[in-house]
């Protein structure tokens, strides 16, 4: 068996936990909005808010289904028609939207790493070329994680999300390496270990709270349950390769 020479890693909850940077930046933007915009901090408070652009947002993908992984076009657009729903005409409520969503993603690139996160992807990038596949808006490079991950992929920018098997043949063509060469890390059964084995690559499940296995018809090739058990993760997976070889 080849050699793994590409490592893969999914951002949200594999780094860091959405839930509490996504908190914190929905906070900071409901505080502006309700100073750029008194009636909406009379009719709503940060939840409502976030319900009100939730069914903003099922309409828009309904009528058009390519915005599917558009989640940034789909948060700005949602809350302009909450905006309009409030006398605000298209512009105003447009470039009002923009405002709250630049605010947003100030704070989105603010996240609390997980233990290890920055010492094991520089130990990792000394050995194996590193990716990473994301289906959501936060930009390795705007974190600042461009010096580990030599390319990007979000499902924006591709048009089409994990797990489907785009985003990881991408990545593949552009590392030039075959589908047994590469190994996708992240959190999530479906899009993560389902999405990467239909590619062909290897997969390692990061699964901090040890949750059991609910998959009957897959399961992935190791399971780490801290970030820096996964570089001797990766050594016994290229053992194991090597032996069948």
């Amino acid at each position: 068996m080849p050699d793994i020479k590409l490592i893969c890693f999914d951002l949200d909850d594999t780094l860091w936990s959405t839930k509490q940077v996504m908190m914190e930046a929905e906070k900071q933007a409901f505080a502006l909005l309700s100073q750029r915009a008194s009636i909406i901090a009379e009719h709503y408070d940060m939840m409502s808010l976030f319900q009100a652009r939730l069914k903003k947002w099922k309409l828009l993908t309904a009528d058009q289904p390519q915005l599917k992984y558009q989640v940034s076009q789909l948060r700005r657009q949602s809350l302009a028609l909450v905006l309009q729903d409030h006398d605000f005409n298209q512009a105003e409520a447009e470039q009002l939207s923009d405002e709250i969503f630049q605010c947003f993603m100030h704070w989105r690139h603010k996240p609390v790493y997980f233990e290890h996160t920055e010492e094991t992807l520089a130990q990792l990038s000394e050995q194996y070329q590193l990716a990473a596949i994301t289906n959501g808006n936060a930009c390795s490079k705007r974190l600042g994680l461009d010096k580990y991950f030599t390319l990007h992929i979000s499902a924006e920018d591709l048009g089409v999300g994990k797990p489907e098997r785009e985003p990881f043949e991408h990545t593949l063509k552009h590392f030039n390496v075959k589908a047994e060469e590469a190994l996708h890390i992240g959190d999530n059964p479906s899009d993560d270990v389902w999405g990467a084995q239909q590619a062909g690559l290897h997969t390692i499940w990061y699964n901090p709270k040890n949750k059991p296995w609910e998959e009957s018809e897959y399961t992935a090739s190791l399971e780490v349950d801290q970030l820096n058990k996964i570089p001797a993760a990766v050594e016994r997976l290229q053992a194991n390769l090597q032996m069948k070889s």
